[in-house]
Formats: C-alpha cells, sequence, structure tokens
C-alpha cells in the first residue's frame, strides 16, 4: 500500500509540474506588476507612500486540487525616502499542501539626477509547509498515512533583490529564496516535492506615451529561471487611458494568455482583475485563472499622494 500511495502522489505531482511552464512552487501572479515586493524586495518604498495590497488568485477553476493563492503586502518609505520597509503574507495551497509564508522586506534607495533611482533589497523570514495526507483517496488502510497524516515543517528562508527605476522605466532582478530547503529529511522522501528551489526573477518594462494626455502604453517583460524546468517568459502590453483606466494582454509562452483591467477609483485606491485562458494541453479540463487585485496607498505625516504612479 505504501508503494501505491508514493506512487499515487509522484503522478499527482509530476502532473502539476509538467502543467505550469516553470513548475509551480513559488505562487504565480499574473497582476505581478501592481505588487511587485511579491517577487522583488528591493521594491519595498518605491510607491513613496505607504501602501496597501491584496491578491486573491485562483487557477485552473474546475480541475481537482488547482492552485488558490492569497496573499497581503504593506510597505512604505522612511528616512527622507532613502529606506524601505515592507511585510508580506502569502497563503499558497496546491490540493493536499499549503505553504504560508511572512516575510520581512527591507530596501535602500540611491537616488540619482533626473529621477533615477537604485535600490537594493532584502527579504527574510519563513514558510510554514504543511502537507495533509488524509486528503487523499487510498484504496484501504494504511498506517503511513495514518502516522504522518500533517507533517508540518518550518522552513526559514532570506533572498535579495534589485531594482532600478524612474518615473517611466523599470528593470528588477531578484531571488526571492536562497536557501533549498529540504521539505523532509525521511529516507521515503519524494524528489519531485522534496526541496525549496530557488527562482530567479528578471523584469523590465516602460510607459510611453501614445496621444498625450489621452493614451499611454505600458509594455513589460518577465523571465522566471528555476532549477531543473525551462525559464518561463511573459509579455504583457497594456494601455492606459486618462490615467484611470487601464487594459492589457499577457502572454505566457507556451501556458496561457490572460486579459486584465484595473481602475484607478481615486488617488488612493485601485482595483484590478485578470482571466488567464489557458493554452496548453489543460485547456481541455480547466475553466481559466481568476485573479483580483486591491491597493490603498495612505498618506503618513502630510505626505502627498504621488498619483499616478506606473510602477
Amino acid at each position: 500500500m505504501k508503494n501505491f500511495l508514493k506512487k499515487y502522489i509522484i503522478i499527482g505531482f509530476s502532473i502539476l509540474a509538467s502543467l505550469n511552464v516553470f513548475g509551480q512552487q513559488d505562487p504565480l501572479y499574473t497582476q505581478y506588476m501592481n505588487d511587485p515586493i511579491l517577487i522583488n524586495p528591493a521594491y519595498a518604498g518605491s510607491r513613496l507612500n505607504l501602501s496597501l495590497n491584496g491578491v486573491f488568485r485562483k487557477q485552473w477553476v474546475g480541475l481537482d486540487w488547482a492552485p488558490t493563492t492569497t496573499s497581503i503586502t504593506v510597505n512604505s518609505p522612511f528616512l527622507n525616502y532613502k529606506i524601505g520597509v515592507g511585510f508580506s503574507f502569502i497563503n499558497d495551497k496546491i490540493g493536499p499542501m499549503q505553504q504560508t509564508g511572512i516575510y520581512l522586506d527591507y530596501a535602500y534607495h540611491l537616488n540619482f539626477d533626473n529621477d533615477r533611482n537604485l535600490s537594493f533589497g532584502l527579504k527574510a523570514g519563513f514558510n510554514n509547509f504543511d502537507l495533509n495526507l488524509l486528503d487523499l483517496i487510498t484504496m484501504d488502510y494504511d498506517s503511513y498515512v495514518q502516522e504522518n497524516d500533517r507533517p508540518n515543517i518550518l522552513l526559514p528562508n532570506f533572498g535579495f533583490g534589485v531594482y532600478y527605476y524612474t518615473e517611466k522605466f523599470y528593470a528588477g532582478f531578484s531571488i526571492p529564496k536562497l536557501i533549498r530547503n529540504d521539505l523532509d529529511e525521511r529516507e521515503n522522501t519524494l524528489e519531485v516535492v522534496g526541496k525549496e528551489d530557488r527562482t530567479y526573477f528578471l523584469t523590465t518594462g516602460a510607459v510611453f506615451d501614445v496621444i498625450d494626455p489621452i493614451m499611454k502604453l505600458k509594455p513589460a517583460l518577465m523571465i522566471r529561471a528555476t532549477s531543473g524546468a525551462p525559464p518561463s517568459v511573459e509579455i504583457s502590453a497594456t494601455a492606459i487611458f486618462y490615467e484611470r483606466v487601464w487594459f492589457g494582454l499577457m502572454y505566457r509562452i507556451g501556458d496561457a494568455i490572460a486579459a486584465h483591467a484595473r481602475l484607478q477609483i481615486d488617488n488612493r485606491l485601485q482595483i484590478g482583475y485578470s482571466f488567464d485562458f489557458t493554452n496548453s494541453r489543460l485547456s481541455r479540463y480547466s475553466n481559466g485563472t481568476h485573479e483580483i487585485f486591491l491597493n490603498y496607498l495612505f498618506s503618513l505625516r502630510g505626505q502627498r499622494v504621488q498619483s499616478p504612479r506606473y510602477f
């Protein structure tokens, strides 16, 4: 029975890994450009106000064991905008697996002439990895499942990032998790889910005036790379109308096409929504992916809310 259980888990996670181009260990976001601190700690404080963000993502709707992700982040500048500090809470659930991450972010910003800025960031915290084996369907009683029903592991980690930005251009590089933690040290550990692996993020984007002040265009590029999987490339373009209404398309090569929209309610509040159309073999079983984004800016000690902000 134990061999049957191992085979069941291996097949399940092999399928999940193959469905996503870069193998989903870290949560995936379509609207990452609305909350870059999720992947790059050097972004903390760059919005010049205290920023509260929330993202809820329901991936591959209609498929059993589909990922569900909830994240809440807050970050703010300090010491005359030289320092940025942030906090991130991320809960990601895939079938019987659930991981909850709590991280602190720190960034130091260098300001140059002509509104050019360079920041260096550090991220430190932990992931709590929880595997509920009792959610698995077995044919008969198995002592291994009953004795190890909820393996619960606390995994400390840290990462770093670099972020260059102006009013209308940005580029960043980050590795949010540097430590390759073992999820289980026992001999029966399955290598397919046995480690937290490093994911490398390279991002860049810009804003161009098309019909000033009616329309601007914001192209963006993200490249993800992780050990043992092909790189994942995302190309997006967003049209911005009157600084208030954003419409865009994104292509995740070999995986999905997404449409996203964002509305600037006022200088402080933004809401966003995206829908991913899966174009891999998974499209026969999935009804797409929904993602909701919310951002609110606070002004501290008489700060003026910086609006519009494109990054």
